[in-house]
């Protein structure tokens, strides 16, 4: 079975429960199942009331992050296990089973030069504690890898997974996001197949993060692996009509991938709908 999600900054750059009350009936409206909220400040979040608005609307959280430019995993793997460990709570509570996204370090940091065996011995060092606190809660750690131009670290389903092996941790993750896959992997196909099980949770992203549907990313390809095996996946929209400052210059966001969300919510949720009906993909 599959459900499909959009990510929160197609209405707001950051949550809040003002943007909540607009997004989450909206999104019933369209039937999107889950919603993934952005924890760059889980501790800004108003923990019971978001909870109550998701349940109130029939839709289920999830959550992602990037670690703070202080808190880079390959450089400073203690802070980055406390801000990991608070956002992880966070997501807990509010009924979250998934915390993913670039889990290891900042977005737009790179060294210019390839990683290291240090850094990764640094990010499995953060990351092992957080994937068993994260076991413990009944939750699952996601990576998501990144393109080159974002990160030097993780760029591909191959390098995920020789890290997870390398963390040791049975709930870790692979986040796949198709606009890093257009860039990064020998096909959608191949990814899928190097990763096998680690695979719950894929960001549908146009290759130029607009409209699915409408750019170069072989959704077909994609749609036909998943189709395969009989896996639950959530398939989560992230099309960026809406950024914090700080994500839009380390993204380089620098025009708008849409006229507006309603391009996104019935355009490209329908298109991605018919597609993954076509191959055989049961929503849930």
């Amino acid at each position: 079975m599959i459900r499909f999600g959009m990510h929160f900054c197609l209405w707001a750059p950051t949550w809040t429960l003002a943007a909540g009350e607009t997004a989450l009936p909206e999104a019933a409206r369209y039937g999107i199942q889950l919603v993934e909220i952005p924890l760059l400040n889980p501790d800004a979040i108003d923990v019971p009331r978001t909870r109550a608005l998701f349940e109130a609307n029939g839709i289920a959280p999830s959550a992602s992050l990037c670690l703070p430019a202080t808190a880079m995993a390959h450089r400073d793997p203690a802070a980055a296990e406390a801000f990991l460990m608070r956002a992880l709570g966070v997501a807990h509570a509010l009924g979250s089973s998934f915390l993913g996204g670039v889990t290891y370090s900042a977005l737009g940091y790179t060294t210019g030069a390839p990683p290291t065996e240090a850094e990764y011995d640094n990010i499995a060092k953060a990351l092992r504690p957080v994937a068993r606190r994260a076991a413990d809660l009944g939750m699952t750690l996601g990576l998501e890898p990144c393109n080159r131009y974002e990160t030097h670290l993780l760029n591909n389903s191959d390098q995920a997974v020789s890290l997870f092996e390398r963390i040791g941790e049975p709930n870790l993750a692979l986040h796949l996001d198709t606009y890093h896959m257009n860039i990064e992997e020998k096909g959608f196909a191949h990814a899928i197949e190097i990763a096998g099980d680690h695979v719950p949770y894929i960001h549908m992203s146009e290759s130029d993060r607009g409209v699915p549907g409408t750019g170069t990313v072989n959704w077909d390809q994609l749609l036909a692996a998943l189709a395969k095996s009989d896996l639950d996946r959530d398939l989560v929209i992230e099309s960026f009509i809406t950024l914090p400052p700080e994500i839009a210059a380390a993204l380089c966001v620098w025009r708008p991938v849409a006229n507006s969300r309603y391009e996104v919510l019935q355009q490209g949720l329908s298109f991605l709908r018919a597609r993954a009906a076509a191959h055989g993909l049961e929503a849930g």
